[in-house]
């Protein structure tokens, strides 16, 4: 049997090391568009790779049941030892490789591929494929290849320049399936607040998520200022959840913490305006702090009234931003969108096709930030591998 796989990522790389483990016979072909494989993996994590998170509910995910049919049978320690990737728990409940090094985690998957015999072809872009007589006809830029079934791995469109550009969902599309229009996740947002003074600022915060007034999402963690907006962890996910909703009236507030990490308060500024002209300087920078009071139209040039730190404490305890846009695809993790689920089967082959099956981003799923997203890649690519018939 000879079997492709699209997309040499962690999905097409995972997928295909256990079908050659599962088939060694089987002549598995594993193709990329890139001069290398497992480019999106190599930017995980800051380079350090987070590939996995051992949180066990799926709510977090968009279509989670879904999600948790396919991969809560995964056991991600146990499955990345025997690639060849021990791991260790880090930042909570996130999943790293002991080398903490994503380029090794690439190096690796890769070996072990090709000790198994993977054929590995590079700078192979596919623009099409048609089923013949149970046979499978993938055209590419520069040559034509005949498998008796494939994989598609392929991705989305988020960082483009890393391999994935969304390239085949107009094929997909011409094929019969439902395609989730795709949109940019996890990646910073525009705000209409002019935060240019702002920029290069960070801040450890609560970012609260409102729309139509109504409280849809909080999170703590570092918030970074853009010259036209936000950035940050939260933020990402405050994106991708705006992104789901289809909600463009959402407004973002971040909260100035004390030493206590608790929400500032009148009592807290009172305190050291005895003691210092501003008393925001004791909590954020001084761009910061400046941004605040001009906000609150009050001057740093008297001793602090108890009410005017009340005015100060009400907005340093919610900014205020209202979300434009997102950025492109250039700068987001994810694609949200992609094939719809209800075209696939719960062992992710084609409901439309036969011996067609699809992994990973490709599929319209999507994660926060904290190794969700490479949970899904790796555990739906053991999914497709589980449920091949190779005889």
């Amino acid at each position: 049997m000879k079997l492709a796989i699209i997309g040499a990522g962690a999905s097409g790389l995972v997928a295909a090391i256990k079908c050659k483990e599962k088939s060694p016979e089987s002549e598995v072909f594993l193709f990329d568009r890139m001069d290398d494989v497992g480019k999106k993996i190599r930017a995980t994590g800051n380079g350090k790779c987070n590939i996995g998170n051992l949180d066990q509910t799926f709510e977090c995910y968009s279509n989670s049941q879904f999600v948790e049919e396919i991969i809560s049978s995964y056991k991600q320690e146990e499955t990345l030892l025997s690639l060849g990737l021990p791991t260790k728990i880090m930042y909570g409940s996130g999943l790293y490789p002991v080398s903490e090094s994503a380029s090794n985690v690439v190096k690796v998957l890769r070996d072990r591929a090709l000790f198994l015999g993977v054929n590995i072809i590079l700078n192979a872009k596919l623009l099409d494929y048609q089923i013949e007589n149970e046979k499978i006809n993938l055209r590419f830029d520069k040559y034509q290849a005949v498998v008796d079934k494939v994989i598609f791995a392929v991705g989305g469109k988020s960082n483009p320049n890393l391999g994935s550009d969304g390239s085949l969902f107009d094929v997909f599309a011409n094929h019969g399936y439902l395609i989730i229009k795709p949109e940019p996740g996890l990646c910073p947002i525009r705000v209409q607040e002019d935060v240019k003074s702002l920029f290069g600022q960070r801040l450890h915060t609560i970012a609260s998520l409102f729309i139509n007034g109504e409280l849809l999402f909080e999170e703590y963690g570092e918030v970074m200022f853009k010259k036209d907006g936000l950035s940050g962890i939260v933020i990402m996910n405050l994106s991708s959840l705006i992104g789901r909703l289809k909600a463009p009236n959402a407004k973002i507030y971040l909260a100035i913490l004390n030493q206590n990490n608790e929400v500032i308060t009148a009592k807290n500024l009172f305190e050291v305006s005895k003691k210092s002209a501003n008393p925001l300087l004791a909590f954020v920078g001084e761009e910061l702090a400046t941004y605040i009071l001009t906000l609150a139209h009050i001057k740093i040039d008297h001793d602090l009234s108890f009410e005017e730190c009340q005015t100060i404490a009400a907005l340093a305890a919610a900014i205020p931003f209202t979300f434009v846009n997102r950025y492109d695809f250039s700068f987001s993790q994810v694609t949200l969108g992609g094939i719809d689920i209800n075209n696939l089967n719960r062992d992710l082959s084609s409901k439309l096709e036969k011996n067609v099956y699809f992994a990973g981003e490709v599929i319209d799923v999507d994660g926060p930030c904290g190794g969700y997203n490479l949970r899904w890649a790796i555990g739906s690519a053991l999914r497709v591998a589980d449920g091949i018939d190779f005889s």
